[in-house]
């Protein structure tokens, strides 16, 4: 069973409310966690809506991407690359602990003898950010013994939007459109990624 760090009583006090919110999802061809990135999809359309968040964004990864030092000549590989090592710097500075959701393997070959560095990637993952750009939170994550996964985020941050709704009154709801013509642009509201389109997933 999935326990959040950040419990419905408390979560504030813990993560700053962000205004960008980055869902990280594996593909959008059929497989066996179709059903849970579906979810996180609906999750992401509900937060979407909701004050005071800014902009959602759609990203779309591999089930795992090589480690090279070209991968700036591919623009949505750079930027996959630099969320990787920006969670990272963000699980060291804050004692998480990515893996074993995100897991950096060695890979090495017997028949040629040749070798890479992978990162392995989960089927969904959250990103949230202040006004500033600052990584406030990734999920799934481990804290101490107890796991944090997407869910709990949008769990704890719709509670909290729906708390600013009671104090706030009516909250804005911006038209919420998807644009994914067969691998290419996926965009949700004004937060908008090219996806890396691997060949196997």
């Amino acid at each position: 069973m999935y326990v959040s760090d950040d419990s419905k009583h408390n979560v504030s006090n813990h993560t700053p409310t962000p205004t960008t919110v980055e869902l990280w999802i594996r593909s959008f061809t059929p497989t066996s966690a179709g059903p849970t990135q579906k979810r996180a999809l609906e999750r992401l359309e509900e937060l979407e809506s909701s004050d005071p968040i800014e902009s959602v964004e759609v990203g779309v990864w591999g089930k795992e991407i090589e480690q090279t030092d070209h991968a700036f000549r591919i623009p949505q590989l750079q930027r996959i690359e630099t969320r990787l090592e920006a969670f990272e710097r963000w699980a060291a500075s804050t004692g998480r602990q990515l893996d074993p959701f995100f897991r950096n393997a060695h890979i090495e070959s017997t028949i040629t003898g040749n070798s890479h560095d992978v990162w392995r990637l989960p089927t969904v993952a959250l990103a949230e950010f202040d006004e500033d750009g600052e990584l406030l939170h990734v999920a799934p994550c481990q804290a101490g013994e107890r796991t944090i996964d997407v869910f709990d985020r949008f769990e704890a941050l719709l509670e909290r939007t729906d708390r600013n709704l009671t104090v706030d009154g009516d909250r804005r709801r911006d038209e919420v459109t998807t644009d994914r013509p067969s691998g290419h642009t996926v965009s949700y509201g004004r937060g908008r990624i090219e996806p890396f389109s691997p060949s196997s997933d």
